[in-house]
This record gives structure tokens, sequence and C-alpha cells, in this order.
């Protein structure tokens, strides 16, 4: 084998140039990358505004939904108490005494000879006998006007009592308040005395 040089490509001959002149080349105006400062800076300044105005629409909506649900929590506060005076109310109708006060209202007396009445079979034990009233004299028979009276003491007694309970309550919860207060109070001079120390 033999190495021989490849042939040259033959050059070829240019086209002899034309008589039109080229066109006068000229710079490209730079590009603007940028924003300019002052539109910048309205946008910017718009961007905060509206974002103050959004967040001081929404404070404003939840402090008015915190008035709200506070209302409503004292109506429902209200309204419990009602529903526990209703209770009560209830309660004293139920009671033994003011069953006594209905039926003497009704012209019941008390019967110590009462008969007895077996309910699966309907027999009568012992023998029913009609009362007078006067036949358990240590039961004082009240007039409707007196039962009355006795009832709206029953009520006022009740009522000064609970309010009492509530005195006593919120009494307590003061104190408490007052206590959490005083000991933070403490610690926090306790802690300005270390803070100071060092």
């Amino acid at each position: 084998m033999t190495a021989m040089p490849a042939p040259r490509p033959e050059r070829r001959s240019t086209p002899a140039p034309t008589t039109t002149p080229r066109p006068r080349l000229q710079p490209v105006p730079p590009r603007r990358s940028r924003m300019a400062t002052i539109p910048f800076a309205m946008v910017v300044a718009l961007v905060l505004a509206a974002g103050m105005v959004g967040l001081l629409v929404l404070t404003t909506a939840l402090q008015n939904q915190t008035f709200v649900v506070q209302k409503k929590q004292a109506e429902a506060d209200q309204l419990a108490d009602q529903l526990a005076a209703l209770q009560s109310q209830v309660a004293d109708a139920r009671s033994v005494q003011n069953l006594a006060v209905a039926a003497q209202k009704l012209g019941m007396r008390p019967n110590p000879y009462g008969a007895q009445i077996v309910l699966p079979d309907g027999t009568v034990v012992g023998k029913a006998i009609s009362v007078t009233g006067v036949e358990i004299p240590s039961v004082r028979y009240l007039t409707p006007e007196q039962a009355d009276a006795q009832i709206k003491a029953l009520a006022k007694a009740e009522a000064e009592r609970k309010a009492k309970l509530k005195a006593e309550k919120k009494k307590a919860e003061e104190e408490a308040k007052k206590k959490a207060e005083e000991a933070a109070k403490k610690k926090a001079e306790e802690a300005a005395k270390k803070g100071q120390g060092r």
C-alpha cells in the first residue's frame, strides 16, 4: 500500500462583483429590559394600597363577626337562665308541698284511713272512710289566699337563694382572677429582679 496525497479540489472562480451597492448597516437600538422607575413605583404603591385596604376590610369583617358571636352567646346565656328558672318552677310545682296546696284548693283533705287498690286485679284492701278534715290535728289547712301567699314567699326565697349563689360565684371568680393577676405580677417582678441581678 502506498500513500499518495489526495488531489486538491479545484478552485472555482468567484463571480465578478456586481455593481449594486450593499445595504448600509445600522445599529440595532438596545432593548429596554427594565421598567421605568416611576411606573414601577406606582405599581408597587398600588399593590401595597390594595393590600392594606383588603386587610382593613378583612379585620373589620372579623370584628363584626366577633360582636355578633358575643351577642349570640349573651342571648344563649340569658335563655339558659330562663330555662333554669322554668325548670325550677316545674320542680317546685311537682313538689309535695305544692301538691298538698293544690289538693287543698280542690277541697281534698288528708285521709289517714284510706283504702288501697291492688292494681293487677283491682281488689280494694281496707275500708274507705270519708273525712271531715279534723282527723289529723297537726295538719294546718290554708285558705287559697294563704296558699298563694305561701307559694309566692317560697318563690321569692328561691329567687333570693339563686341570686345569692350567683353573687357568691361571681365573687369567687373575681377573687380567682385577682389572685391570678397578683401571681402574674409577682412572677414578672421576680423575672425583672433576676434580669437586673445579671
